[in-house]
């Protein structure tokens, strides 16, 4: 069994956001003139060497216009080689792998080890 790392990238003052905006946010991706050669080196490594990544359909459509066209980087070489896992409904069109679109089942007690089924709306 492996276990399942959360990292967010937030700001101090809890801010979450990505460059591209559907709202034309003006302060998106404001952080990034501030990242240092440290905090990159840090982020790196709090991923590992190779990691999968368990994604939302949004998220991975996001990442999917930037990543792999990035130039080669440790991380850019990580995100393009990790297996992303992809919660959709529209497996047909995920094309940035190696990927496999993780259906209904996410939740399944049986699947995802620790989860009661008192904890999973609508499981018998």
């Amino acid at each position: 069994m492996r276990k399942l790392r959360i990292f967010e990238h937030i700001s101090l003052d809890g801010v979450i956001q990505a460059s591209a905006d559907e709202n034309n946010f003006p302060y998106g991706d404001w952080s990034a003139p501030y990242r240092t050669p440290a905090g990159r080196d840090l982020v790196t490594a709090m991923y590992g060497d190779s990691f999968d990544l368990l994604l939302g359909r949004r998220t991975y459509d996001g990442f999917s216009v930037f990543w792999p066209k990035a130039p080669s980087s440790p991380m850019a070489d990580r995100l393009n080689a990790a297996t992303k896992y992809v919660v959709t409904h529209r497996p047909e069109s995920l094309e940035w792998g190696p990927f496999e679109a993780v259906g209904p089942d996410i939740v399944r007690p049986d699947i995802v080890e620790g989860v009661s089924p008192h904890q999973v709306a609508g499981w018998p």
